[in-house]
């Protein structure tokens, strides 16, 4: 007989276990095996693999050869219809894809939440990657050059909060020194991007600027990726900040119709046309 963890003990209502199975996603990085998705989600493995068929049976789940689970783009599509962030994709679409093509870079739409920055859309050559800045990961507001110009933005109080925790070194270059990071937001804010070389990656870099709401608030950013060695970062400043302000713009404008952009490479990419 299996053991029962602690958390199936307190006999947790059927939407609670789907709820934690789900969520096991955002701890465990994107791809997990039954027994990683138990683990995080602390459901017996057999609940665990009833409940896994079950939502890929819905669509919900995707597997590869290696049995590795992922969420599929139906959790994207129910999202897309409700949630501000994923409209926002919507309008913001048309210059991303223009970025993409001008730059020949992968381009991210990055929103803040709370101390992390959130995907809305990264257009790559490599539709597969599965890495932290895929659709719908999360980095720290610190390392990310769309983390770093949101944070640049934010209220001074909710900076000195963020600056005062610990922050992750993922490279030499990574900037965790308070000090430096506060010297480099006010450079950010005076030129309106920024740009990293190395502070996620030693061999990336990204070039990062903000989109502002019609009120004057930050909490969306637009940012490419570069190769260091590879590629010039400054070839890339002007489109970036040029693609931002024309989704700043896009917002300004209020208007919510779909632009035949959005709607073609949506169809596109679903397969449609």
């Amino acid at each position: 007989m299996e053991a029962v963890t602690p958390i199936d003990s307190n006999k947790r209502t059927a939407a609670g276990r789907v709820l934690a199975l789900l969520g096991a996603f955002a701890e465990g990085g994107g791809a997990l095996t039954l027994s990683e998705i138990s683990r995080h989600a602390r459901l017996t493995l057999t609940t665990t693999h009833r409940l896994v068929h079950e939502v890929l049976e819905w669509g919900g789940l995707e597997v590869d050869a290696h049995g590795m689970y992922r969420l599929s783009r139906k959790f994207l599509d129910l999202a897309s219809s409700s949630t501000q962030g994923l409209s926002l994709r919507e309008q913001a679409l048309p210059h991303l894809v223009e970025l993409h093509r001008s730059s020949g870079l992968t381009v991210h739409l990055a929103a803040r939440d709370d101390d992390s920055v959130v995907y809305l859309e990264a257009l790559r050559a490599h539709p597969n990657y599965t890495g932290e800045n895929r659709i719908g990961g999360r980095l720290r507001l610190h390392v990310a050059g769309t983390g770093l110009v949101m944070l640049a933005f934010a209220p001074d109080a909710f900076v000195q909060d963020y600056l005062s925790a610990p922050l992750k070194r993922y490279t030499s270059r990574t900037l965790t020194d308070p000090a430096e990071l506060c010297a480099r937001l006010t450079e950010i804010r005076k030129r309106r991007y920024v740009v990293l070389d190395g502070h996620l990656a030693p061999r990336a870099g990204s070039v990062a600027a903000p989109v502002f709401n019609p009120d004057g608030t930050v909490d969306t950013a637009v940012g490419v990726v570069f190769i260091t060695g590879q590629n010039d970062p400054g070839r890339y400043i002007d489109m970036v900040v040029m693609a931002a302000a024309r989704i700043s713009n896009t917002l300004a404008e209020r208007d919510t119709r779909l632009d035949p952009r959005t709607i073609d490479f949506n169809r596109r990419h679903a397969g449609l046309s």
